[in-house]
């Protein structure tokens, strides 16, 4: 009983505190919300595990582990799901004129949670506020990164939930863009961001310390992207060109003892696509190559090009990757679609550093030489319904045999192929 008055008398002062203050607070105008967003079911299968997320329901391309004692491929087994977790929900904000903008603000959420272990669990996609004027725009928060998307939302129209990754670049983050109007069809945009869930891995090894994203903390410096992107009656040109740099360790250890670390690892990328989105046509070819770009979920990343033994300090050269994707989709209420995609690993720029016959090396598959993607799909449409039905063949081209430290390649390859059969259902409002 005790408790429970005092709760109330908690409960109480602070009600009386806030009307106290209710003379001398600023009240925004009222805003207007929307929500939006689906509930999805997805039935799909694989004939080859691979490197995914979501419990397999975002999927990479096939994992080659090896043969077992009789020659089988390890990983050449067939695995089957079914779930619901990529449903989500989030709400549109409107609010008054600020500094002589329109705002506006966007919020997003799935139940991918963290999406190998608790893939359940609610999570941040979007959270950013966004001021408008006549010419330009200003942008803070989380969102797509602007590779992904270009302008106009010229991204991949599939079936499945990787939406073209790793052959689009796949990322979110915090971020502040600032867009410029010179015309009515062209824009200028330039973006400063930081790495959140999707990072770029160092070689931390930090005990019970978020060290997801170190690497990116740690340099001090945001990632840059610069983009001029066309719009004019459906169709859609851009071009943009990113810098990024990571750190990738802040503390090392040689022969004289430990030491600190300011070496740093810098990479640009080149992105430029044409699209066009008009009546039932839905057409994008896009193409980026560029380094370490494994927080884009592509393949790549970097290794170890000297080692001083008295520090462990240590410097680093770069993956170099091409990728090229076309995406063509016909139809609104019955929609058939086409996705090919092609990454090729082109190896370091500099020799890495051998470590007693072994590179140390970062990123995502950076060894593998080449991967593609097939993935033809049909849709249909009715009222709040869409169901699609899609079959996806990925490739992969792993690594074998002796490797060659020139490039940080193998001389030999071997490949994985998976066929993936996908079914389904989003109710979206």
């Amino acid at each position: 009983m005790k408790k429970y008055l005092s709760l109330t008398a908690i409960l109480c002062l602070i009600s009386i505190s806030i009307m106290a203050q209710d003379d001398n607070k600023v009240t925004a105008k009222k805003s207007s919300i929307e929500l939006y967003g689906f509930i999805r079911s997805e039935y799909y299968y694989d004939s080859y595990k691979g490197l995914n997320a979501a419990q397999d329901n975002f999927y990479l391309f096939p994992l080659y582990k090896g043969e077992d004692a009789e020659g089988n491929d390890l990983n050449h087994q067939g695995i089957h799901g079914f779930t619901a977790m990529a449903t989500r929900f989030g709400f549109n904000i409107t609010g008054p004129e600020v500094l002589g903008a329109k705002s506006s603000a966007n919020f997003e959420t799935d139940f991918a949670g963290i999406v190998s272990e608790y893939p359940e669990v609610l999570r941040l996609r979007k959270a950013y506020v966004k001021l408008d004027w006549e010419k330009s725009s200003l942008l803070i928060g989380q969102t797509w990164h602007p590779l992904w998307n270009g302008s106009g939302a010229f991204y991949p129209q599939v079936g499945g939930l990787n939406t073209g990754s790793p052959y689009n670049p796949f990322n979110r983050s915090p971020q502040i863009d600032f867009d410029y109007k010179p015309g009515t069809k062209t824009t200028l945009s330039l973006t400063a961001l930081y790495e959140q869930q999707y990072a770029t891995p160092g070689f931390y090894d930090v005990p019970n310390t978020n060290c997801k994203n170190l690497a990116k903390r740690n340099a001090g410096i945001p990632e840059l992207v610069a983009g001029l992107y066309y719009n004019d009656n459906g169709i859609s040109l851009g071009i943009a060109g990113q810098f990024n740099a990571i750190k990738p360790i802040d503390v090392t250890e040689g022969t004289d003892g430990k030491f600190q670390s300011d070496e740093l690892n810098t990479s640009y990328a080149v992105m430029s696509y044409a699209g066009y989105k008009k009546d039932k046509w839905f057409f994008l070819v896009k193409e980026l190559v560029g380094q370490n770009l494994s927080n884009m979920l592509m393949i790549g990343g970097y290794g170890v090009k000297s080692y001083d033994e008295r520090t462990g300090g240590m410097t680093y050269t770069n993956y170099t990757t091409s990728t090229t994707l076309v995406n063509v989709v016909y139809g609104t209420q019955k929609q058939l679609g086409l996705f090919v995609g092609l990454s090729t690993n082109f190896g370091t720029k500099d020799p890495l550093y051998n470590f007693d016959g072994a590179a140390k090396t970062k990123g995502l598959m950076p060894t593998m030489k080449q991967a593609w993607r097939i993935a033809p799909y049909y849709a249909y449409n009715y009222k709040n319904l869409r169901f699609v039905a899609e079959y996806e063949i990925d490739s992969a081209d792993y690594g074998i045999g002796t490797f060659d430290f020139s490039d940080g390649l193998y001389d030999d390859t071997v490949n994985a192929i998976n066929h993936r059969i996908l079914l389904m259902l989003t109710y979206n409002f």
